[in-house]
Protein backbone atom coordinates (compact mmCIF):
# COMPACT_ATOMS: atom_id res chain seq x y z
CA UNK A 1 0.00 0.00 0.00
CA UNK A 2 0.98 3.65 -0.41
CA UNK A 3 -0.32 7.20 -0.30
CA UNK A 4 -3.24 7.21 -2.77
CA UNK A 5 -3.05 9.26 -5.96
CA UNK A 6 -5.85 11.62 -7.05
CA UNK A 7 -7.23 8.96 -9.39
CA UNK A 8 -7.26 6.44 -6.55
CA UNK A 9 -9.04 8.96 -4.30
CA UNK A 10 -11.72 9.48 -6.97
CA UNK A 11 -12.19 5.71 -7.18
CA UNK A 12 -12.60 5.56 -3.40
CA UNK A 13 -15.18 8.37 -3.51
CA UNK A 14 -17.23 6.24 -5.93
CA UNK A 15 -17.90 3.92 -2.97
CA UNK A 16 -19.72 6.63 -0.97
CA UNK A 17 -23.16 5.46 -2.11
CA UNK A 18 -22.55 2.21 -0.22
CA UNK A 19 -20.30 3.45 2.60
CA UNK A 20 -19.60 6.52 4.70
CA UNK A 21 -16.27 8.26 4.25
CA UNK A 22 -15.10 7.24 7.72
CA UNK A 23 -15.20 3.58 6.61
CA UNK A 24 -13.11 4.40 3.54
CA UNK A 25 -10.28 6.07 5.45
CA UNK A 26 -6.98 4.25 5.86
CA UNK A 27 -3.51 4.52 7.32
CA UNK A 28 -2.68 6.88 4.41
CA UNK A 29 -6.01 8.65 3.86
CA UNK A 30 -8.14 11.03 5.97
CA UNK A 31 -11.39 12.76 4.91
CA UNK A 32 -12.38 16.05 6.55
CA UNK A 33 -15.51 18.19 6.17
CA UNK A 34 -15.10 21.82 5.08
CA UNK A 35 -16.23 24.20 7.80
CA UNK A 36 -14.12 27.31 8.26
CA UNK A 37 -10.77 27.97 6.48
CA UNK A 38 -9.02 29.17 9.64
CA UNK A 39 -10.17 26.21 11.76
CA UNK A 40 -9.55 23.78 8.90
CA UNK A 41 -5.95 25.01 8.55
CA UNK A 42 -5.42 24.21 12.23
CA UNK A 43 -6.82 20.71 11.66
CA UNK A 44 -4.63 20.33 8.57
CA UNK A 45 -1.44 21.19 10.51
CA UNK A 46 -2.33 18.74 13.29
CA UNK A 47 -3.14 15.92 10.84
CA UNK A 48 -0.09 16.67 8.70
CA UNK A 49 2.18 16.26 11.75
CA UNK A 50 0.38 13.01 12.55
CA UNK A 51 1.04 11.64 9.04
CA UNK A 52 4.66 12.88 9.03
CA UNK A 53 5.33 10.92 12.23
CA UNK A 54 4.26 7.75 10.38
CA UNK A 55 4.65 6.99 6.66
CA UNK A 56 2.95 10.04 5.20
CA UNK A 57 -0.59 10.42 3.92
CA UNK A 58 -3.18 12.64 2.26
CA UNK A 59 -5.93 14.79 3.82
CA UNK A 60 -9.00 15.49 1.67
CA UNK A 61 -11.16 18.47 2.72
CA UNK A 62 -14.73 18.80 1.54
CA UNK A 63 -16.16 15.37 2.42
CA UNK A 64 -18.44 14.70 5.39
CA UNK A 65 -17.13 11.56 7.03
CA UNK A 66 -20.38 10.14 8.43
CA UNK A 67 -22.96 10.82 5.70
CA UNK A 68 -23.88 8.05 3.26
CA UNK A 69 -24.44 8.89 -0.38
CA UNK A 70 -21.95 10.61 -2.66
CA UNK A 71 -24.12 13.63 -3.47
CA UNK A 72 -24.80 14.41 0.18
CA UNK A 73 -21.35 13.54 1.53
CA UNK A 74 -19.29 15.61 -0.94
CA UNK A 75 -19.87 19.31 -0.36
CA UNK A 76 -16.47 20.52 -1.55
CA UNK A 77 -14.19 23.35 -0.40
CA UNK A 78 -14.21 27.06 -1.21
CA UNK A 79 -12.77 30.45 -0.24
CA UNK A 80 -9.17 29.36 0.25
CA UNK A 81 -5.74 30.29 -1.05
CA UNK A 82 -3.50 27.24 -1.61
CA UNK A 83 -0.27 29.18 -1.11
CA UNK A 84 -1.54 30.54 2.22
CA UNK A 85 -2.54 27.03 3.29
CA UNK A 86 0.91 25.69 2.47
CA UNK A 87 2.73 28.48 4.32
CA UNK A 88 0.35 28.25 7.27
CA UNK A 89 0.94 24.51 7.71
CA UNK A 90 4.69 25.14 7.44
CA UNK A 91 4.54 27.81 10.16
CA UNK A 92 2.20 25.81 12.39
CA UNK A 93 4.31 22.65 12.66
CA UNK A 94 7.49 21.85 14.58
CA UNK A 95 9.80 21.02 12.88
CA UNK A 96 8.31 22.88 9.94
CA UNK A 97 6.57 20.69 7.36
CA UNK A 98 6.58 21.55 3.66
CA UNK A 99 3.43 19.89 2.29
CA UNK A 100 1.81 19.79 -1.14
CA UNK A 101 -1.57 21.54 -1.43
CA UNK A 102 -3.74 20.98 -4.49
CA UNK A 103 -7.28 20.69 -5.82
CA UNK A 104 -9.28 17.67 -6.93
CA UNK A 105 -12.22 18.39 -9.29
CA UNK A 106 -15.54 16.68 -8.49
CA UNK A 107 -19.10 17.05 -9.81
CA UNK A 108 -20.71 17.63 -6.42
CA UNK A 109 -20.82 20.63 -4.05
CA UNK A 110 -18.44 23.47 -4.90
CA UNK A 111 -16.90 21.34 -7.66
CA UNK A 112 -13.53 20.80 -6.02
CA UNK A 113 -11.89 19.27 -2.98
CA UNK A 114 -8.79 20.58 -1.23
CA UNK A 115 -6.05 17.96 -1.00
CA UNK A 116 -3.05 18.15 1.36
CA UNK A 117 -0.28 15.61 0.69
CA UNK A 118 2.24 14.85 3.41
CA UNK A 119 5.40 12.81 2.99
CA UNK A 120 7.02 10.77 5.73
CA UNK A 121 9.01 13.21 7.88
CA UNK A 122 12.79 13.20 7.78
CA UNK A 123 13.20 14.47 11.37
CA UNK A 124 10.34 13.21 13.54
CA UNK A 125 8.68 13.59 15.90
CA UNK A 126 6.51 16.39 14.45
CA UNK A 127 3.95 18.40 16.36
CA UNK A 128 1.99 21.62 16.18
CA UNK A 129 3.28 24.99 17.36
CA UNK A 130 0.96 24.57 20.36
CA UNK A 131 2.82 21.40 21.36
CA UNK A 132 0.37 18.71 20.22
CA UNK A 133 2.06 15.51 19.04
CA UNK A 134 0.17 12.67 17.36
CA UNK A 135 1.05 9.66 15.22
CA UNK A 136 -0.97 7.65 12.70
CA UNK A 137 -2.11 4.29 14.11
CA UNK A 138 -4.33 2.27 11.78
CA UNK A 139 -6.69 4.98 10.46
CA UNK A 140 -6.60 7.25 13.50
CA UNK A 141 -4.28 9.95 14.81
CA UNK A 142 -3.34 8.96 18.35
CA UNK A 143 -1.52 11.02 21.01
CA UNK A 144 2.21 10.45 21.04
CA UNK A 145 3.19 9.77 24.65
CA UNK A 146 6.69 10.65 25.93
CA UNK A 147 7.84 7.02 25.83
CA UNK A 148 6.64 6.58 22.26
CA UNK A 149 8.24 9.90 21.38
CA UNK A 150 11.57 8.69 22.75
CA UNK A 151 11.26 5.43 20.79
CA UNK A 152 10.56 7.31 17.57
CA UNK A 153 13.59 9.54 18.14
CA UNK A 154 15.77 6.45 18.55
CA UNK A 155 14.21 4.46 15.71
CA UNK A 156 14.57 7.32 13.23
CA UNK A 157 18.07 8.29 14.27
CA UNK A 158 16.94 11.74 15.48
CA UNK A 159 18.68 10.78 18.73
CA UNK A 160 21.85 8.70 18.63
CA UNK A 161 20.99 5.97 21.13
CA UNK A 162 24.39 4.36 20.69
CA UNK A 163 26.12 7.53 21.89
CA UNK A 164 23.96 7.97 25.00
CA UNK A 165 25.11 6.87 28.45
CA UNK A 166 24.05 3.32 29.37
CA UNK A 167 22.27 3.62 32.71
CA UNK A 168 23.61 1.33 35.41
CA UNK A 169 26.79 0.43 33.51
CA UNK A 170 30.18 1.41 34.90
CA UNK A 171 33.81 1.05 33.95
CA UNK A 172 33.97 -2.08 36.14
CA UNK A 173 31.49 -3.79 33.79
CA UNK A 174 33.88 -3.55 30.83
CA UNK A 175 35.48 -6.89 29.94
CA UNK A 176 39.26 -6.64 29.38
CA UNK A 177 39.03 -9.62 27.02
CA UNK A 178 36.82 -7.58 24.69
CA UNK A 179 39.23 -4.64 24.79
CA UNK A 180 42.05 -7.02 23.82
CA UNK A 181 39.86 -8.42 21.02
CA UNK A 182 39.30 -4.93 19.64
CA UNK A 183 43.03 -4.15 19.79
CA UNK A 184 43.85 -7.39 17.95
CA UNK A 185 41.31 -6.63 15.23
CA UNK A 186 42.80 -3.17 14.69
CA UNK A 187 46.38 -4.47 14.84
CA UNK A 188 45.70 -6.96 12.02
CA UNK A 189 44.37 -4.36 9.59
CA UNK A 190 46.19 -1.20 10.74
CA UNK A 191 49.24 -1.99 12.90
CA UNK A 192 50.39 1.65 12.76
CA UNK A 193 47.10 3.04 14.11
CA UNK A 194 47.53 5.77 16.72
CA UNK A 195 44.69 4.21 18.71
CA UNK A 196 46.92 1.25 19.59
CA UNK A 197 49.30 3.58 21.42
CA UNK A 198 46.59 4.67 23.89
CA UNK A 199 45.97 3.12 27.27
CA UNK A 200 42.67 1.28 27.75
CA UNK A 201 40.87 4.37 29.02
CA UNK A 202 42.00 6.48 26.09
CA UNK A 203 41.26 3.63 23.67
CA UNK A 204 37.67 3.35 24.92
CA UNK A 205 37.18 7.10 24.84
CA UNK A 206 38.54 7.36 21.29
CA UNK A 207 36.01 4.74 20.16
CA UNK A 208 33.10 6.54 21.82
CA UNK A 209 32.67 3.67 24.30
CA UNK A 210 33.13 6.17 27.12
CA UNK A 211 31.97 9.79 27.03
CA UNK A 212 32.35 12.25 29.89
CA UNK A 213 33.45 9.37 32.09
CA UNK A 214 30.32 7.29 31.43
CA UNK A 215 29.95 4.07 29.45
CA UNK A 216 27.81 4.60 26.34
CA UNK A 217 25.54 2.08 24.66
CA UNK A 218 28.35 1.62 22.13
CA UNK A 219 30.65 0.65 25.00
CA UNK A 220 27.96 -1.67 26.32
CA UNK A 221 27.49 -3.43 22.96
CA UNK A 222 31.19 -3.77 22.19
CA UNK A 223 32.95 -4.26 25.52
CA UNK A 224 30.56 -5.10 28.38
CA UNK A 225 30.53 -8.45 30.16
CA UNK A 226 27.89 -10.73 28.69
CA UNK A 227 25.79 -10.83 31.87
CA UNK A 228 25.66 -7.02 32.04
CA UNK A 229 24.84 -6.79 28.33
CA UNK A 230 21.95 -9.24 28.75
CA UNK A 231 20.67 -7.25 31.74
CA UNK A 232 20.91 -3.75 30.29
CA UNK A 233 20.28 -4.45 26.61
CA UNK A 234 18.06 -7.56 26.40
CA UNK A 235 17.04 -6.66 22.83
CA UNK A 236 20.61 -7.32 21.69
CA UNK A 237 20.70 -10.79 20.19
CA UNK A 238 22.01 -12.23 16.93
CA UNK A 239 20.28 -15.48 16.07
CA UNK A 240 22.02 -17.81 13.59
CA UNK A 241 20.05 -20.68 12.02
CA UNK A 242 21.60 -23.17 9.58
CA UNK A 243 19.02 -25.23 7.69
CA UNK A 244 20.43 -28.19 5.77
CA UNK A 245 17.02 -28.91 4.25
CA UNK A 246 13.44 -27.72 4.46
CA UNK A 247 12.91 -29.90 7.54
CA UNK A 248 16.35 -30.15 9.17
CA UNK A 249 18.13 -27.54 11.28
CA UNK A 250 21.82 -28.27 11.83
CA UNK A 251 22.51 -25.23 14.02
CA UNK A 252 20.32 -22.89 16.03
CA UNK A 253 22.59 -20.50 17.93
CA UNK A 254 21.71 -17.33 19.82
CA UNK A 255 24.59 -14.95 20.46
CA UNK A 256 24.23 -12.38 23.25
CA UNK A 257 27.90 -11.55 23.80
CA UNK A 258 29.63 -8.37 22.63
CA UNK A 259 29.33 -7.49 18.97
CA UNK A 260 33.01 -8.10 18.21
CA UNK A 261 32.76 -11.60 19.65
CA UNK A 262 29.57 -12.28 17.70
CA UNK A 263 31.22 -11.11 14.49
CA UNK A 264 34.22 -13.43 15.01
CA UNK A 265 31.96 -16.40 15.75
CA UNK A 266 30.00 -15.89 12.54
CA UNK A 267 33.18 -15.42 10.51
CA UNK A 268 34.47 -18.72 11.87
CA UNK A 269 31.22 -20.37 10.81
CA UNK A 270 31.61 -19.14 7.24
CA UNK A 271 35.22 -20.30 6.98
CA UNK A 272 34.14 -23.88 7.74
CA UNK A 273 32.32 -26.72 5.95
CA UNK A 274 28.97 -24.93 6.20
CA UNK A 275 30.24 -22.54 3.52
CA UNK A 276 31.72 -24.79 0.77
CA UNK A 277 33.92 -23.46 -2.03
CA UNK A 278 34.12 -24.28 -5.71
CA UNK A 279 37.39 -24.05 -7.60
CA UNK A 280 37.74 -22.45 -11.00
CA UNK A 281 40.93 -23.02 -13.00
CA UNK A 282 42.36 -20.04 -14.86
CA UNK A 283 45.53 -21.48 -16.35
CA UNK A 284 48.02 -21.76 -13.51
CA UNK A 285 45.77 -19.64 -11.34
CA UNK A 286 43.02 -21.16 -9.16
CA UNK A 287 40.02 -19.03 -8.22
CA UNK A 288 38.14 -20.19 -5.13
CA UNK A 289 34.48 -19.22 -5.13
CA UNK A 290 32.71 -19.65 -1.77
CA UNK A 291 28.99 -20.12 -1.50
CA UNK A 292 28.90 -16.88 0.49
CA UNK A 293 32.10 -14.78 0.61
CA UNK A 294 33.22 -14.15 4.20
CA UNK A 295 33.75 -10.43 3.58
CA UNK A 296 30.18 -10.19 2.28
CA UNK A 297 28.83 -11.98 5.37
CA UNK A 298 30.85 -9.60 7.56
CA UNK A 299 29.45 -6.54 5.80
CA UNK A 300 25.89 -7.87 5.98
CA UNK A 301 26.09 -8.58 9.72
CA UNK A 302 27.86 -5.29 10.47
CA UNK A 303 25.15 -3.39 8.59
CA UNK A 304 22.45 -5.28 10.47
CA UNK A 305 23.80 -4.63 13.98
CA UNK A 306 24.90 -1.06 13.22
CA UNK A 307 21.69 0.19 11.62
CA UNK A 308 19.14 -1.83 13.56
CA UNK A 309 16.59 -0.10 15.79
CA UNK A 310 17.63 -0.80 19.38
CA UNK A 311 14.27 0.44 20.66
CA UNK A 312 12.75 -2.60 18.92
CA UNK A 313 12.73 -5.76 21.11
CA UNK A 314 13.30 -8.11 18.16
CA UNK A 315 16.60 -9.78 17.24
CA UNK A 316 18.90 -9.78 14.25
CA UNK A 317 18.26 -13.04 12.40
CA UNK A 318 20.82 -14.74 10.14
CA UNK A 319 19.11 -17.62 8.29
CA UNK A 320 21.52 -19.79 6.32
CA UNK A 321 20.54 -22.44 3.76
CA UNK A 322 22.45 -24.09 0.94
CA UNK A 323 20.89 -21.70 -1.55
CA UNK A 324 20.34 -18.49 0.39
CA UNK A 325 21.64 -16.34 3.23
CA UNK A 326 19.01 -14.02 4.70
CA UNK A 327 19.95 -11.31 7.21
CA UNK A 328 17.01 -9.53 8.86
CA UNK A 329 17.43 -6.46 11.05
CA UNK A 330 14.79 -4.77 13.26
CA UNK A 331 13.74 -1.31 12.09
CA UNK A 332 12.87 -0.06 8.63
CA UNK A 333 14.99 2.11 6.37
CA UNK A 334 15.67 5.64 7.54
CA UNK A 335 14.31 8.75 5.81
CA UNK A 336 13.99 8.31 2.03
CA UNK A 337 16.22 5.25 1.70
CA UNK A 338 14.47 2.33 -0.02
CA UNK A 339 15.38 -0.88 -1.86
CA UNK A 340 15.10 1.14 -5.07
CA UNK A 341 17.87 3.59 -4.15
CA UNK A 342 19.91 1.67 -1.57
CA UNK A 343 23.06 1.72 -3.75
CA UNK A 344 23.01 5.49 -4.28
CA UNK A 345 21.28 7.04 -1.27
CA UNK A 346 23.37 9.20 1.00
CA UNK A 347 24.18 7.14 4.10
CA UNK A 348 22.19 7.94 7.24
CA UNK A 349 23.17 6.17 10.43
CA UNK A 350 20.64 5.28 13.10
CA UNK A 351 23.50 4.63 15.56
CA UNK A 352 26.25 7.07 14.63
CA UNK A 353 28.55 6.43 17.59
CA UNK A 354 28.53 2.67 16.97
CA UNK A 355 29.09 3.16 13.23
CA UNK A 356 32.05 5.44 13.93
CA UNK A 357 33.55 2.90 16.35
CA UNK A 358 33.44 0.22 13.64
CA UNK A 359 35.10 2.66 11.21
CA UNK A 360 37.88 3.45 13.71
CA UNK A 361 38.46 -0.27 14.22
CA UNK A 362 38.73 -0.51 10.42
CA UNK A 363 35.96 -3.09 10.27
CA UNK A 364 34.13 -0.85 7.84
CA UNK A 365 35.21 2.01 5.63
CA UNK A 366 33.21 5.17 5.18
CA UNK A 367 29.44 4.92 5.55
CA UNK A 368 27.52 3.54 2.58
CA UNK A 369 30.47 1.69 1.01
CA UNK A 370 29.52 -1.65 2.57
CA UNK A 371 26.27 -1.98 0.63
CA UNK A 372 28.07 -1.50 -2.69
CA UNK A 373 30.84 -3.89 -1.61
CA UNK A 374 28.25 -6.61 -0.98
CA UNK A 375 26.88 -6.25 -4.51
CA UNK A 376 30.32 -5.98 -6.10
CA UNK A 377 31.66 -9.14 -4.47
CA UNK A 378 28.61 -11.26 -5.33
CA UNK A 379 28.42 -10.07 -8.95
CA UNK A 380 32.18 -10.51 -9.46
CA UNK A 381 31.70 -14.21 -8.82
CA UNK A 382 28.80 -14.38 -11.28
CA UNK A 383 26.20 -14.88 -8.55
CA UNK A 384 22.67 -13.54 -8.50
CA UNK A 385 21.99 -9.91 -7.65
CA UNK A 386 21.47 -9.42 -3.88
CA UNK A 387 18.01 -8.18 -2.87
CA UNK A 388 17.02 -5.72 -0.16
CA UNK A 389 13.44 -5.85 1.13
CA UNK A 390 11.51 -4.01 3.83
CA UNK A 391 8.02 -4.00 5.30
CA UNK A 392 8.66 -0.78 7.22
CA UNK A 393 9.35 -2.67 10.45
CA UNK A 394 12.49 -4.55 9.42
CA UNK A 395 15.07 -4.67 6.65
CA UNK A 396 16.03 -7.95 4.98
CA UNK A 397 19.04 -8.64 2.78
CA UNK A 398 18.92 -11.78 0.63
CA UNK A 399 22.14 -13.24 -0.74
CA UNK A 400 21.88 -16.10 -3.21
CA UNK A 401 24.21 -19.01 -3.92
CA UNK A 402 22.83 -21.74 -6.16
CA UNK A 403 26.12 -21.89 -8.01
CA UNK A 404 27.67 -19.15 -10.12
CA UNK A 405 28.16 -18.11 -13.72
CA UNK A 406 31.58 -19.50 -14.67
CA UNK A 407 32.02 -17.21 -17.69
CA UNK A 408 31.39 -14.07 -15.61
CA UNK A 409 33.69 -15.19 -12.80
CA UNK A 410 36.42 -16.04 -15.34
CA UNK A 411 36.08 -12.77 -17.24
CA UNK A 412 36.16 -10.57 -14.13
CA UNK A 413 39.06 -12.53 -12.62
CA UNK A 414 41.06 -12.19 -15.85
CA UNK A 415 40.39 -8.44 -15.92
CA UNK A 416 41.55 -8.08 -12.33
CA UNK A 417 44.67 -10.13 -13.01
CA UNK A 418 45.48 -7.81 -15.90
CA UNK A 419 45.03 -4.79 -13.63
CA UNK A 420 41.71 -3.81 -15.19
CA UNK A 421 39.13 -3.15 -12.50
CA UNK A 422 35.41 -3.21 -13.26
CA UNK A 423 33.23 -1.17 -10.92
CA UNK A 424 29.75 -1.96 -9.63
CA UNK A 425 28.04 -0.18 -12.54
CA UNK A 426 29.90 -2.37 -15.00
CA UNK A 427 29.10 -5.52 -13.04
CA UNK A 428 25.40 -4.63 -12.89
CA UNK A 429 25.35 -4.08 -16.65
CA UNK A 430 27.17 -7.36 -17.32
CA UNK A 431 24.70 -9.25 -15.10
CA UNK A 432 21.75 -7.69 -16.94
CA UNK A 433 23.13 -8.38 -20.43
CA UNK A 434 23.84 -11.97 -19.47
CA UNK A 435 20.05 -12.40 -19.48
CA UNK A 436 18.93 -9.74 -21.97
CA UNK A 437 19.87 -8.89 -25.54
CA UNK A 438 20.21 -5.13 -24.99
CA UNK A 439 19.94 -2.36 -22.42
CA UNK A 440 18.40 1.07 -22.91
CA UNK A 441 18.62 4.13 -20.67
CA UNK A 442 15.19 3.59 -19.10
CA UNK A 443 16.02 0.07 -17.96
CA UNK A 444 19.53 1.18 -16.97
CA UNK A 445 18.15 3.95 -14.75
CA UNK A 446 16.22 1.39 -12.71
CA UNK A 447 19.09 -1.10 -12.70
CA UNK A 448 21.73 1.44 -11.65
CA UNK A 449 19.36 3.41 -9.39
CA UNK A 450 20.06 6.76 -11.04
CA UNK A 451 18.21 9.29 -13.20
CA UNK A 452 17.91 8.51 -16.89
CA UNK A 453 20.45 11.12 -18.03
CA UNK A 454 23.01 9.79 -15.57
CA UNK A 455 22.28 6.23 -16.67
CA UNK A 456 22.93 7.23 -20.28
CA UNK A 457 26.25 8.83 -19.24
CA UNK A 458 27.30 5.64 -17.45
CA UNK A 459 26.40 3.52 -20.46
CA UNK A 460 28.26 5.88 -22.79
CA UNK A 461 31.32 5.58 -20.54
CA UNK A 462 31.14 1.77 -20.69
CA UNK A 463 30.94 2.11 -24.49
CA UNK A 464 34.20 4.09 -24.69
CA UNK A 465 36.95 2.20 -26.60
CA UNK A 466 39.26 2.23 -23.59
CA UNK A 467 36.57 0.54 -21.48
CA UNK A 468 35.32 -1.78 -24.21
CA UNK A 469 32.32 -3.35 -22.49
CA UNK A 470 29.45 -1.96 -24.55
CA UNK A 471 28.75 -0.80 -28.06
CA UNK A 472 26.10 1.77 -28.82
CA UNK A 473 23.50 1.30 -31.55
CA UNK A 474 21.23 4.05 -32.80
CA UNK A 475 21.54 7.84 -32.94
CA UNK A 476 18.45 9.04 -31.08
CA UNK A 477 17.15 8.94 -27.52
CA UNK A 478 16.03 5.40 -28.38
CA UNK A 479 19.66 4.26 -28.53
CA UNK A 480 20.36 0.77 -27.18
CA UNK A 481 23.54 -0.71 -25.74
CA UNK A 482 24.91 -4.18 -26.46
CA UNK A 483 27.96 -6.15 -25.41
CA UNK A 484 31.02 -5.65 -27.59
CA UNK A 485 32.14 -8.58 -29.71
CA UNK A 486 34.98 -9.55 -27.36
CA UNK A 487 32.91 -9.34 -24.17
CA UNK A 488 29.90 -11.11 -25.74
CA UNK A 489 32.20 -13.95 -26.85
CA UNK A 490 33.73 -14.33 -23.38
CA UNK A 491 30.49 -13.87 -21.47
CA UNK A 492 27.98 -15.69 -23.69
CA UNK A 493 29.92 -17.75 -26.24
CA UNK A 494 31.18 -17.38 -29.80
CA UNK A 495 27.75 -17.14 -31.43
CA UNK A 496 26.36 -14.52 -29.07
CA UNK A 497 27.66 -11.43 -30.85
CA UNK A 498 26.50 -12.66 -34.23
CA UNK A 499 23.02 -13.22 -32.82
CA UNK A 500 22.84 -9.75 -31.30
CA UNK A 501 24.02 -8.19 -34.55
CA UNK A 502 21.28 -10.03 -36.41
CA UNK A 503 21.18 -10.84 -40.11
CA UNK A 504 23.18 -9.08 -42.79
CA UNK A 505 21.15 -5.92 -43.60
CA UNK A 506 21.74 -6.60 -47.31
CA UNK A 507 19.36 -9.56 -47.01
CA UNK A 508 16.60 -7.59 -45.23
CA UNK A 509 14.80 -6.46 -48.38
CA UNK A 510 15.04 -9.93 -49.90
CA UNK A 511 13.50 -11.55 -46.81
CA UNK A 512 10.67 -8.99 -46.57
CA UNK A 513 9.83 -9.50 -50.28
CA UNK A 514 9.63 -13.25 -49.72
CA UNK A 515 7.43 -12.82 -46.63
CA UNK A 516 4.99 -10.49 -48.43
CA UNK A 517 4.83 -12.86 -51.37
CA UNK A 518 3.90 -15.72 -49.03
CA UNK A 519 1.53 -13.87 -46.69
CA UNK A 520 0.20 -10.94 -48.72
CA UNK A 521 1.28 -8.21 -46.25
CA UNK A 522 3.61 -7.41 -43.38
CA UNK A 523 3.26 -5.28 -40.25
CA UNK A 524 6.12 -3.50 -38.46
CA UNK A 525 5.95 -6.05 -35.64
CA UNK A 526 6.09 -8.95 -38.10
CA UNK A 527 9.04 -7.29 -39.81
CA UNK A 528 10.98 -6.95 -36.56
CA UNK A 529 10.27 -10.57 -35.75
CA UNK A 530 11.24 -11.74 -39.24
CA UNK A 531 14.57 -9.90 -39.14
CA UNK A 532 15.34 -10.88 -35.55
CA UNK A 533 15.74 -7.28 -34.42
CA UNK A 534 13.85 -7.58 -31.13
CA UNK A 535 11.48 -5.06 -29.57
CA UNK A 536 13.84 -2.29 -28.47
CA UNK A 537 12.91 1.28 -29.33
CA UNK A 538 15.91 1.56 -31.62
CA UNK A 539 14.82 -1.52 -33.59
CA UNK A 540 11.30 -0.05 -33.90
CA UNK A 541 12.77 3.14 -35.35
CA UNK A 542 15.07 1.15 -37.65
CA UNK A 543 12.23 -0.99 -39.04
CA UNK A 544 9.93 2.03 -39.48
CA UNK A 545 12.63 3.79 -41.50
CA UNK A 546 13.25 0.72 -43.68
CA UNK A 547 9.54 0.17 -44.37
CA UNK A 548 9.12 3.86 -45.21
CA UNK A 549 12.04 3.65 -47.65
CA UNK A 550 10.68 0.50 -49.29
CA UNK A 551 7.19 2.05 -49.67
CA UNK A 552 8.26 5.08 -51.73
CA UNK A 553 7.35 5.31 -55.41
CA UNK A 554 10.54 3.45 -56.31
CA UNK A 555 10.05 0.83 -53.62
CA UNK A 556 8.45 -2.60 -53.64
CA UNK A 557 5.86 -2.00 -50.87
CA UNK A 558 2.62 -0.06 -50.56
CA UNK A 559 1.50 1.30 -47.17
CA UNK A 560 -2.11 1.15 -45.98
CA UNK A 561 -3.65 2.27 -42.71
CA UNK A 562 -2.39 4.33 -39.80
CA UNK A 563 -0.35 3.36 -36.74
CA UNK A 564 -0.82 1.13 -34.85
CA UNK A 565 -2.74 -0.79 -37.55
CA UNK A 566 -0.52 0.06 -40.49
CA UNK A 567 0.35 -2.73 -42.93
CA UNK A 568 2.51 -2.97 -46.02
CA UNK A 569 1.41 -4.75 -49.20
CA UNK A 570 3.29 -5.60 -52.42
CA UNK A 571 3.32 -2.73 -54.92
CA UNK A 572 1.71 -3.83 -58.19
Amino acid sequence: MKIPSNDEILAILDQLDASVADDLESYWLEFKPWRDPKEDMRVAAETAACFANADGGVIVFGVADRIRGRVNAIHGASRYDMSIWRSSIFASTRPNLDVEVGELPVDEGSGKLLVVRVQRGLNPPYGTAEGMYKVRVSKNCMPLDPQAWARIQVSTGAVDWSGQAAEGVGREDIDPVEIARARNILKRVSPESELLKLDDGGFLAALGAIRSGRVTHTGLLLFAQESKLAEKCPQHQVHYVYETSDTEVARNDSYRSGLLDVLERLEQTFTGPANPEQELSLGLFKLRIPAFPVDVVREAVLNAVTHRDYSDPNEVLVRHTKRELVVTSPGGFLANISPGNILRAEPISRNRCLAEAFQKLRLVERAGVGRRRIFTAMLSYGKRLPVYETDGLRVTLRLFDGGYDERTATLVAQWKKAGREVDLDGLLVLAFLRENAFLDSVSAAKLLQVERDQARSILDHLAQPQVGILERRGRTKAVTYHLTKAVARDLLGKAAYTKTRGLDPIRYAEMVKAFVADHGSISPRECRELLGLGESQSSRVQVSQMLARWSTEDGFLRREGQSPKVKYYPRT
